[in-house]
C-alpha cells in the first residue's frame, strides 16, 4: 500500500483543501470496522486449528481474549488521544486504532499474556497515529491509512511478538508452540529469547525489500503505461459522475453547518 501510493501520488487537492476528503459515510465505516473485528476471531482464535483438547481450547481462548485486549486499547487510546489534541470525537480514529490494535497482536496473540497484549495494543495505537501524522507531514496520501495500520503496526506486532513471548524471561521461547516451549533433546531450549527478537527483526526487514521492491515496480510499470491512474478530467469530476448512474449519492455542496443531503431527498421549500 505505502509503495503504490507514493508512486501514484496525492490525490489532486488532497493536501491544499483537506476537509473536501473527510469521510462522508461514517455508519459504514463504523459497520467495516465491526465487520472486520468479528472476522478476526475466525483468524485468530481459529490459527489453533481445532478445539478437539483442553490445551487446544484454553489456547483458543487465550487467543480471543489477547485479541480483545489489544483491539480495545487500541481504538480507545486514538479516540481519547483525538479528542485530547483536537478536542472532537473521532469515530473514523476510533475505528483505524481498534485495526490498528488487532493488527498489532496477530503475530503474538497465542504468545502472551493479556497483560502485554494490553500493551501492545496501546503502543499499536502510537505507532499508528505516529505513522499517519508521517505521512501527512511528508505529504503521502494514504486515503484510509492502510500503511499505518497494516505497515507500521504490522512491523510493531511481530517485534511485540518476540519482545514479550511467554517463556521464563529470555531464557525459554514459545513462539508457535502454544503453552510449550521450545524444546530440543536436552528439553526446553535456553536463552533462545535474543534469537528470536533476531529472527523477527530479519524477517521485517526481507518482507519490506522483496514486498517493497517488487510492489513498487508493478506500480511503476502501471504509472509509466498510463494504467494506475485515472485522467485529470475523471479526476476533477469525479467517477461517480464519470461512470456512474445516479451521478452522486450525497449532494455534499450545501451551506456550511448544514449536514450532507442524500441523493433524491426532497428540498425544503424556500431553499436554495
Amino acid at each position: 500500500a505505502l509503495a503504490g501510493t507514493v508512486v501514484l501520488g496525492p490525490r489532486k487537492g488532497r493536501f491544499e483543501n483537506p476537509e473536501e476528503f473527510e469521510a462522508h459515510n461514517l455508519p459504514l465505516v463504523v459497520l467495516g470496522t465491526f465487520c472486520l473485528w468479528f472476522g478476526w476471531y475466525g483468524f485468530n482464535p481459529g490459527s489453533t486449528l481445532g478445539m478437539s483438547s483442553g490445551s487446544t481450547g484454553a489456547m483458543a481462548a487465550q487467543v480471543a481474549m489477547n485479541t480483545t485486549i489489544s483491539a480495545a486499547t487500541g481504538g480507545l487510546f486514538v479516540f481519547l488521544f483525538r479528542a485530547f489534541i483536537t478536542g472532537k470525537y473521532d469515530v473514523g480514529g476510533l475505528c483505524n486504532g481498534i485495526l490498528a490494535g488487532l493488527v498489532s497482536i496477530t503475530a503474538g496473540c497465542g504468545s502472551m499474556e493479556c497483560g502485554s497484549a494490553c500493551f501492545t495494543g496501546f503502543m499499536g495505537a502510537l505507532v499508528y497515529q505516529g505513522a499517519s501524522m508521517l505521512l501527512v507531514k511528508l505529504q503521502i496520501d494514504d486515503p484510509v491509512d492502510a500503511s499505518p495500520v497494516h505497515g507500521f503496526c504490522g512491523i510493531w506486532g511481530v517485534i511485540a511478538a518476540s519482545l514479550f513471548d511467554w517463556g521464563a524471561g529470555m531464557n525459554h521461547y514459545h513462539g508457535w508452540s502454544g503453552f510449550d516451549c521450545m524444546t530440543d533433546a536436552n528439553g526446553c531450549r535456553q536463552n533462545i529469547g535474543g534469537t528470536g527478537v533476531a529472527a523477527n527483526l530479519v524477517m521485517i526487514l526481507m518482507v519490506i525489500v522483496w514486498a517493497g521492491s517488487f510492489s513498487g515496480l508493478a506500480f511503476l510499470i502501471l504509472a509509466k503505461t498510463g494504467f494506475l491512474r485515472i485522467d485529470e478530467d475523471t479526476e476533477s469530476i469525479g467517477l461517480d459522475v464519470k461512470h456512474h448512474s445516479p451521478p452522486k449519492a450525497y449532494q455534499m455542496a450545501a451551506t456550511e453547518h448544514s449536514p450532507p443531503k442524500a441523493y433524491g431527498a426532497p428540498t425544503p421549500a424556500g431553499a436554495v
